[in-house]
């Protein structure tokens, strides 16, 4: 197995238009933006859930779209072209779908600003950013303003807008409460998070459609499918090691794992961002397997429940490294590249054996 890569500046990652591969993941990303919406009007009898999601898309894409306006005006560029060229649209809009439906519009405006100033202006602009713009946003807002950050709103529990706190706990966070075990106190089924049908945020609306329009995706070649399979792959192998472990359902616990918390959504539309992961084949492979390796270290072992947010900002910080290490080197035999990932996945099981 020969590969053969040279390491280019971010834009030039992929041999296919930066703008094709970007039109097919907005158009992407409006199939999950129009099906959250759909679902926030069929499913509740009130308008408040659905005006409140349709408020969250806009404010953000208009305070991103503005950033990015008001940076070439700074700057004497073409504002048009800085817009056209900078993709503020997609990161306003994967930012968007980061939060729960309850968060308030002046968080949402402060986030996506972060999104694409800190994110990705102040690194010189799109395709020299080191971190997924729509993630430093999220953390931010999250580390800013996390008791504003709620999975529901007035009106999303009937008519008369009573809402029963805890039934609007995110899956992550009820399943935490349980020491991951699950059991008779985590009350979603598997088709409920395949779904939705519960608190979190408006990008987990249904696994089952973003795992298609991923698919899709990748079949465009907008993205590499090594990143979202060895990504959630390594979720799925961690979190079965953890149900061996502790007699727990072989294919529930892990399809339980990979249904929440936005697993799915940050391994298709965030992960794969071309910009902040490694080039190279195995590069890409091993990435994967970190994000899983973290994403199911915080969620055992750390005080948060959720961990996909961070392990994404962390390995964008290795990836760099990865490359280093793996770019010029993968003309090795398969087998050593075969056994390169043994140890990744090697390692990261023996880490879940410590969790308590």
């Amino acid at each position: 197995m020969k590969i053969t890569l040279q390491r280019t500046s971010p834009n030039y990652k992929q041999k296919l238009s930066t703008h094709r591969i970007m039109r097919d993941l907005a158009i992407g990303l409006m199939v999950i933006v129009a099906y959250s919406l759909y679902f926030y009007y069929y499913n509740y009898p009130t308008n408040e859930p659905l005006i409140a999601a349709a408020l969250i898309y806009v404010v953000s894409i208009v305070v991103g779209v503005a950033t990015e306006a008001v940076w070439g005006l700074i700057h004497k560029t073409n504002v048009l072209e800085q817009i056209k060229n900078g993709f503020p649209i997609i990161t306003s809009v994967i930012f968007a779908l980061t939060l729960p439906i309850g968060t308030p519009l002046y968080v949402v405006a402060i986030g996506s600003f972060v999104s694409i100033f800190l994110g990705k202006l102040v690194f010189g602009g799109f395709g020299n950013n080191i971190f997924n713009p729509a993630l430093v946003g999220r953390v931010l807002v999250h580390l800013s303003f996390g008791d504003k950050l709620l999975p529901y709103v007035n009106g999303m529990a009937g008519a008369q807008g009573i809402v029963d706190i805890t039934s609007t706990a995110t899956p992550a966070t009820m399943l935490a409460g349980t020491n991951w075990m699950g059991g008779a106190d985590f009350s979603y089924t598997l088709m409920d998070l395949l779904t939705g049908t519960h608190g979190g945020t408006l990008g987990e609306t249904c696994i089952w459609l973003i795992l298609l329009v991923g698919v899709v995706l990748a079949l465009r070649r907008v993205f590499d499918a090594r990143i979202p399979v060895a990504y959630l792959g390594t979720v799925l192998i961690l979190s079965g090691v953890y149900a061996i472990m502790n007699g727990l359902d072989l294919f529930t616990y892990p399809v339980m794992h990979l249904c929440i918390g936005g697993v799915v959504f940050g391994a298709i539309f965030m992960a794969t961002d071309p910009v902040t992961s490694p080039t190279s084949p195995l590069g890409k492979i091993i990435y994967g397997i970190g994000l899983g390796f973290l994403t199911m270290i915080i969620r055992l072992k750390a005080n948060y429940p959720e961990g996909v947010l961070f392990s994404i900002l962390m390995m964008n910080m290795l990836t760099p490294l990865i490359d280093s290490f793996i770019l010029g080197r993968t003309n090795t035999r398969i087998v050593k590249q075969w056994a390169t990932i043994g140890v990744c996945l090697a390692v990261s099981i023996g880490c879940v054996f410590g969790a308590e």
